[in-house]
């Protein structure tokens, strides 16, 4: 500015010497003029006035030259400022620090060196509140970076579960860890969990949640003030963090919904751990191992399933959505399809975060996704049913972290729409909150009646595992950081987290250690001087451990305090943590501490973070403490006495249905095939009419309901529009209408409601009826069909072509995409030739049974259109026209003669 001001004083003082030297000479041509006119002496007037005009025409000049020199100045300052600003380094800085300094309302700060100075200064203490995820992706730990890498493998199996079959029994391993994991961590300190609810009651469980939603509204609430009054982001403090951390998301979304993705199936039965001799009126009166409870439960938590996948419709799947969402950002791994258009890696891939190592990426995230897959798969009633529930009615309440990330995403211009409709749509009142909630009430109510109330105990102890499995781990990259203006210079900065350190009551462990404490503090009075320039919080040892002050609330305080001193101590690493090593040999502490008592410091340091270092010797078992059994097996199936036998092929797949059997069974026959034929054409056929008798077919008619169950375990690859079709099948087959157009809305807790689940028929509840209507044989006649049942009901000699036959419809249900149009083709046959005979459906005669004659039509109906619209859409996409005409024909057929050989035989 002062080189500016010079170079403006020294163009006025030429422009004043030009005006005066100009002026001098229009003077002195002016006297000549009148030299050569007359009598010069006669005009000086006339000269005097000339030069007083002249020099205020000079004047006027020099004040004219001298604006246009500031005008000019102050354009290019402007400039200038604009340029800085407009610059990308400028932009991002000035988006995060005027966020972080509260100035007052509309100042103008000043473009100065050393504003811009304080300015960077400020945004880097901003930046640096947050985790750095380009650094937290290097795992440096190696216990923990094995672990990751171990998970990494586990979650690309299971996405593509038909591949890797045999790695059932490590899913059901690492489910059990993280059980024992989760449960070591909340048994310390159950103050606030589920845990506090030590006995179930329906008005307890409801005040606990509505205190969970109310909880995240009021911590929102407090968040909208402070950004209200000037507060900075607190979840994202720049776009490139938003795409990083949604790019390291990806691992959970893809798996969305997959926590109860076995929920409802064929081995579907009454939940393991409840058999007992018949000893009340209840269970005489309904059937030991009456298993309708079972099946209703877990429709009503399929019904949240099916929403996650988008009820049929692929642009509401939320798995698609986030695809979409990364694909828009071009965020992730890559891949050229073969149009030549880019699109970001689906979940079914290795590395398809982007990642450059394999030993990178955030464990915690790996965790959590693993944490999912693993307990949908074996939430099955034959293993891990209640716990699944507890994780559904976890996982389906509103957490704070989900509306500050849909605000901060909209406010970065970044698509929030998969955030959004997870706020809306699980809702506590009518969403999937609600629906989570009556699933857990209807089935502990149904135990009590059924079971007693001993029984309900144990299961909701099991429902409460679930619970603390899905809110015990992060799914997140980061967490919003709390910020809280400082009042000395208006600055915005994280909020000190050791003020809230005696919010919660003393846990078992930090109990221990306080009586430890208070108990020496009297003769460790005056022995710590040497340290008193070591401070912990606001004091020093000395100040702490005062015989004379001290009480079990400062204590707990200094304690808390304590655990945040690294590396005094290191939460979860006793033998790192300095404090040990104090009280250890050669330490300054050796002796002060008996072994019981060093042994208690240790245990207090291991349960700050007992998953530190993998933890698993030390949670190992807490799962079977807390439950009182050991994890199922899924070989426990069948009772012992029936192991000795000799099983048909039937039997062992009802024992072990992820198990591939390498029995005497050969794959499907290559049947002669007229190549004259089309799906399309096969759709039109008119079925021959066999007279059925329905109780020769029923184990046909309830296992052909599992050939769609398992395209929806492995989660993206059923994002997309194949898949579509088959959620649509599965809908269709429990009782559901179609929602699958765009302009369809969620039924959301309508489905589920007491009233109207009793409405709800689908094909294994018609053939509940069909048995009672062809039968009066009481062990079919009840409502108790389970899968174990019907593989001894077809034992003998005589049925052993229905035998196989159910067993290779089982079989193809284990690799259902491999199996894609073979099962479309079986199933558009057993739609025709069983679900459509007219025999079975004259059945339902009474006026009574009126209603499920039509639902059974409508099924079929609703059923073959899907199926049409299926072959309609893999003639326009498929590029293999030839293969899938062949194996859809191949199933077709094959179930044609299957069913004609059955039918003749008997």
């Amino acid at each position: 500015m002062n080189a500016s001001r010079t170079s403006t004083l020294t163009s006025i003082e030429g422009m004043v010497h030009r005006t005066i030297s100009s002026s001098s000479n229009s003077l002195w041509m002016m006297k000549d003029t009148f030299h050569k006119i007359e009598n010069w002496t006669s005009h000086y007037h006339a000269i005097a006035i000339l030069i007083i005009i002249s020099t205020i025409v000079g004047i006027t000049r020099i004040i004219r030259e001298t604006n246009r020199g500031r005008l000019t100045s102050r354009q290019i300052e402007k400039q200038s400022n604009h340029r800085i600003e407009q610059s990308p380094r400028r932009q991002e800085t000035k988006l995060d620090a005027s966020q972080v300094i509260s100035e007052k309302p509309n100042s103008i700060p000043s473009p100065t060196t050393q504003s811009r100075n304080v300015k960077h200064k400020q945004n880097d203490l901003y930046l640096s509140a947050f985790p750095d995820l380009t650094k937290e992706v290097n795992v440096t730990d190696e216990k923990i970076k094995s672990r990751m890498i171990k998970d990494k493998e586990l979650y690309w199996k299971l996405q593509n579960l038909e591949d890797h079959l045999d790695v059932i029994d490590e899913a059901r391993e690492r489910l059990v860890e993280l059980f024992n994991q989760v449960l070591y961590e909340s048994l310390n300190d159950p103050t606030d969990t589920i845990l506090s609810l030590p006995e179930y009651e329906s008005e307890s469980l409801c005040n606990f949640l509505e205190n969970s939603h109310r909880s995240s509204a009021n911590r929102y609430e407090a968040y909208l003030d402070r950004r209200k009054n000037g507060g900075p982001r607190e979840m994202f403090p720049s776009k490139e963090y938003a795409l990083e951390w949604l790019r390291l998301s990806g691992v959970v979304k893809y798996v969305d919904g997959s926590w109860l993705g076995g929920i409802l199936g064929i081995g579907t039965g009454k939940t393991k751990g409840l058999n007992s001799n018949a000893n009340s009126m209840n269970q005489r009166k309904s059937g030991e191992n009456s298993c309708k409870l079972e099946r209703n439960v877990s429709k009503m938590a399929w019904q949240v399933i099916s929403e996650e996948f988008g009820d049929g419709d692929l642009e509401k799947n939320h798995i698609y959505l986030y695809e979409k969402l990364l694909n828009e950002m071009k965020l992730g791994k890559l891949e050229t399809l073969k149009d030549g258009n880019v699109k970001s890696s689906s979940g079914d891939k290795k590395g398809f975060d982007g990642l450059l190592e394999e030993e990178q990426g955030i464990p915690k995230c790996w965790e959590a996704a693993i944490a999912q897959q693993c307990i949908g798969l074996l939430s099955s009633t034959n293993e891990f049913f209640p716990e699944a529930l507890g994780f559904n009615m976890s996982y389906e309440s509103l957490p704070y972290h989900l509306l500050v990330t849909t605000k901060e995403l909209k406010e970065l211009k970044l698509n929030n729409y998969y955030f959004q409709i997870h706020v809306t749509i699980d809702n506590s009142d009518s969403g999937h909150s609600a629906m989570a909630r009556l699933a857990v009430e209807h089935y502990l109510k149904g135990i009590l009646e059924r079971d007693g109330f001993e029984k309900m105990q144990q299961i909701w102890k099991r429902i409460q595992l679930g619970y603390l499995l899905a809110e015990g781990l992060p799914t997140t990259p980061s967490s919003p950081i709390e910020f809280e203006k400082n009042n000395n210079n208006n600055v915005y900065q994280p909020k000190d987290l050791s003020l809230d350190v005696t919010n919660k009551p003393a846990t078992l462990s930090e109990s221990k250690m306080i009586e430890i404490i208070m108990k020496k503090s009297k003769s460790a009075s005056k022995m710590h001087c040497p340290c008193n320039k070591m401070k912990i919080g606001q004091f020093n040892l000395e100040e702490w451990l005062n015989p004379l002050t001290i009480t079990k609330d400062k204590t707990l305080t200094f304690l808390r305090l304590l655990s945040l001193k690294k590396p005094f101590v290191i939460p979860g690493n006793p033998e790192k943590s300095l404090f040990i090593k104090d009280l250890n040999w050669n330490g300054k502490m050796f002796g002060a501490f008996t072994k019981s008592e060093t042994d208690q410091v240790k245990q207090w340091i291991i349960s700050l973070n007992p998953k530190y270092l993998g933890g698993k010797e030390i949670t190992n078992g807490t799962y079977e403490r807390f439950i009182g059994h050991s994890p199922f097996s899924r070989t426990r199936n069948i009772d012992n006495n029936d192991k000795s036998t000799s099983l048909t092929p039937l039997e062992k797949r009802a024992m072990d249905l992820w198990k591939v059997y390498d029995d005497d069974l050969p794959p499907l026959p290559i049947l002669s095939i007229d190549q004259s034929i089309s799906p399309e054409q096969l759709v039109n056929k008119q079925p021959t009419q066999h007279k059925i008798d329905f109780q020769t077919i029923r184990s046909i008619w309830y296992t052909s309901t599992s050939l769609f169950e398992n395209f929806q375990l492995q989660t993206s690859k059923f994002a997309c529009l194949d898949s579509m079709f088959t959620l649509r099948i599965l809908r269709i087959q429990l009782g559901f209408s179609e929602l699958h157009l765009p302009n369809d809305i969620c039924n959301g807790i309508e489905d589920v409601e007491k009233n109207a689940l009793e409405q709800i028929v689908g094909l294994w509840e018609l053939g509940e009826k069909l048995d009672r209507c062809s039968s009066s044989s009481s062990s079919t006649s009840s409502s108790s069909v389970n899968l174990i049942d019907l593989s001894k009901s077809i034992r003998s000699e005589g049925q052993r072509k229905l035998n196989d036959f159910c067993s290779r419809l089982l079989d193809l249900r284990l690799k259902p995409y491999t199996n894609s149009s073979k099962i479309f083709g079986v199933y558009l046959s057993i739609c025709q030739n069983i679900y459509m005979n007219q025999s079975l459906v004259d059945l339902f005669i009474n006026q009574e049974q009126e209603d499920y004659r039509n639902i059974l039509e409508r099924i079929n109906q609703e059923q073959i259109k899907i199926i049409s619209e299926y072959i309609n859409h893999l003639r326009k996409t498929r590029t293999d026209q030839q293969q899938w005409e062949q194996d859809f024909l191949q199933g077709y057929y094959w179930v044609e003669s299957e069913l004609s050989s059955i039918l003749s035989s008997s």
